[in-house]
Order: structure tokens, then C-alpha cells, then sequence
């Protein structure tokens, strides 16, 4: 499998993004990665524009984010604009489908804080709804500003330590997305929120959060079955079946890349990845490859099944199940921070 580092949730001039698609770009790689998809509010100006493409090592691709009060949904791989819905967030969903179009449910358990808009945020409210490719499971931007209870907390986080309110995805997201996956696949995401806003007071500014700073945070990294060759239409093409499919995992890329990270099941001569289904047929060996020692929590249908330090962990396994991982990474004395979320490896009882 060939890896890519991309960041999928980012906005620019087109909407309240402070960079031009050439400064996103280069952003990307002063971090080091690989792809970059632009979601601006409302509007695929820039896909119209001819902004797709290559620039330089960076792949950029264009989708946007389909917004209104609440009910945020990341709209990918379309070629033209959907209006927003949020008293009936279905027909957003179905339209995306319809025009074979990835769908991703948007920061959804964000809470907001009253130091930044106003305390406006954006939840998603309706989970009865359904056809959506996945969740944003870990959104840096609104973890950070659901962080900022306070003004001196607020100050503290941006001018001393960002990374003090980055805790890994909401748990209530999580157990959303656990119990979601138990119905049908569904992929999980993690993406920046990038907007690199700009703050005056008199004759200071400054940027709060760069482009190139938040593309080496939280990041979903693709596995792909061929390397991305500068083709636009067969690249763009590989990125999106590999996050429709979930052969993807989110890394918290701050501390050290997630570039290695496997998580894979081995039964007979078949061997399946991230995002795979299987049928359970005989006892399964799953294993598990991290870049580093890290602490190891591997789950079964959303409750945690075993946990161990390690860099390397094989695993035999009876039960039909969802399966996915977390992983913790040592920082400084005595914290571990959130670091790697797989996704599921669904292993399905023989006729399910």
C-alpha cells in the first residue's frame, strides 16, 4: 500500500479563509504533506476557477461544505454547488449522493465558546438521518476553541500551549460513530478546520494558527493501492475511493507523524485493511504496526477489548465484530496524548 498525508477540511479566500489557493499549497508543503481539499462555505468558485490540481508535490482538491445554522456537512468529489438545508439535513445528504459525491458529517458535537463568534457553534442535531460516506470524528479547529472556557484559559492556549486542549476526538462523537458502524461501515475523518485567521489590535496582527501549522496536526492519512503519479483525474480518483472505502486512519501529527501506523486482519490467504469487510469464517489474526511505541487500545463494537504498550501486536481473534484502534503517544513526564484512530475492520458472522 502506498501512504498520503492529507488534510480535507480547509478554507480559503473563496469563503472566510484568509489564503489563496497558491499560499494553502505551500503551506502543505512547508508541513510535509502530500494532499490538500479545500471546503469552502457555499461555493466551488475555485473548482471553476481551474484551482484543482498539482502544485509542485502538493495535490490540491476541491469540494466545500455545505452550511447553514447547524448541520455542517463536507461535500466531496462533486462538480457543482448543493444549497444548504439544515431543517432537513437528509435531502443534503441524498443530493450529494446523488451526484456520486462523498459526504462527511462536520464537527458535529462541537460546543463553541463565548470568546470566539459570539459563542456560536454549529452542531449536528438529526442522527436519523442516513447515506452519509462518514463523520469528521476530530476537528482541531473546534476542539481548540471548545477548549477556551475562559480568558486566561483562552490566552494560555493560544500564547503558551495549543496543544493543552487537544484531548482527541469529543467522546460523544465517538460513541456516536461506535454505534453507527454497528448498522453499516461508516468512516471516520480528522481534518484541521484551517481558516489561518488574522487578528488586529491597532497596529498588531497576527495569524492565529498558519496553514502550514495546522497541517502538521491532526491529519487523515490514505492508503492507496498505486502511487499518485501527477495525474489529476486518476489521482483525484485513487484519494476519493480510498476515504469512501475507509482505508484512511487520523494522526495527530504534532508530536511525530503517524507515517507507518497499520492495522490489518490476516484470515487464510486473505488479508484485509482499514475499512474492509469481512466474512468471519475461520479465526482471524489482526495485526497491529505503529512508527513507535505507543499505548495500544483495540476495540470490539465501540467497548475497549485489551490494551497494551507496544510498537507491534498480533492478535487472535474468534468473534464477529467491529474492530478499530487508538493509540496514545508518550509526551514529556507522565502525558500521553491522543495520537492514532484507525478505522474499523468490520468482521461480520458467516450469513450477516
Amino acid at each position: 500500500m502506498y501512504e498520503y498525508t492529507g488534510n480535507l477540511h480547509v478554507h480559503s479566500l473563496y469563503s472566510d479563509g484568509t489564503g489563496s489557493i497558491e499560499e494553502i499549497a505551500a503551506g502543505a508543503a512547508k508541513a510535509g504533506i502530500d494532499f490538500v481539499i479545500i471546503t469552502d462555505h457555499c461555493t466551488l468558485q475555485g473548482l471553476r476557477e481551474g484551482k484543482e490540481g498539482w502544485y509542485g508535490d502538493v495535490l490540491i482538491l476541491i469540494g466545500m461544505e455545505i452550511n447553514g445554522s447547524h448541520h455542517h456537512y463536507l461535500a466531496l468529489n462533486i462538480d457543482r454547488e448543493i444549497p444548504d438545508n439544515p431543517q432537513e439535513p437528509q435531502q443534503v445528504i441524498d443530493a450529494v449522493a446523488s451526484r456520486k459525491g462523498l459526504g462527511f458529517i462536520a464537527h458535529p458535537h462541537e460546543k463553541g465558546s463565548k470568546l470566539v463568534l459570539d459563542g456560536s457553534f454549529f452542531p449536528w442535531i438529526d442522527w436519523k438521518v442516513d447515506g452519509y460516506t462518514g463523520i469528521e470524528i476530530w476537528n482541531y479547529s473546534s476542539q481548540f476553541r471548545d477548549g477556551a472556557t475562559s480568558l486566561p484559559r483562552g490566552l494560555y492556549l493560544g500564547l503558551v500551549d495549543p496543544q493543552r486542549a487537544i484531548t482527541g476526538p469529543d467522546p460523544e462523537t465517538l460513541r456516536m460513530w461506535d454505534e453507527k458502524t454497528l448498522e453499516r461501515p461508516v468512516v471516520g475523518i480528522g481534518s484541521s478546520d484551517a481558516h489561518a485567521v488574522k487578528v488586529s489590535y491597532g497596529p498588531l496582527c497576527r495569524e492565529v494558527f498558519p496553514y502550514d501549522y495546522l497541517f502538521r496536526c491532526v491529519n487523515t492519512h490514505v492508503l492507496l493501492p498505486e502511487p499518485l503519479a501527477g495525474d489529476l483525474d486518476r489521482d483525484r480518483n485513487l484519494i476519493y475511493q480510498a476515504l469512501g472505502s475507509g482505508h484512511c486512519f487520523i494522526s495527530f501529527d504534532y508530536y511525530r507523524w503517524g507515517k507507518g501506523f497499520r492495522f490489518s486482519v490476516q484470515m487464510g490467504d486473505y488479508t484485509g485493511i482499514m475499512g474492509d469487510t469481512l466474512e468471519l469464517t475461520e479465526n482471524a489474526r489482526l495485526e497491529i504496526t505503529l512508527p513507535c511505541l505507543a499505548k495500544v487500545r483495540l476495540f470490539r463494537n465501540g467497548s475497549l477489548m485489551v490494551q497494551k504498550r507496544t510498537r507491534e501486536w498480533e492478535l487472535m481473534i474468534e468473534q464477529p465484530g467491529v474492530y478499530r484502534v487508538e493509540a496514545f503517544l508518550p509526551v514529556g513526564c507522565w502525558r500521553w496524548k491522543p495520537w492514532l484512530y484507525s478505522n474499523p475492520i468490520y468482521l461480520r458472522g458467516p450469513g450477516n
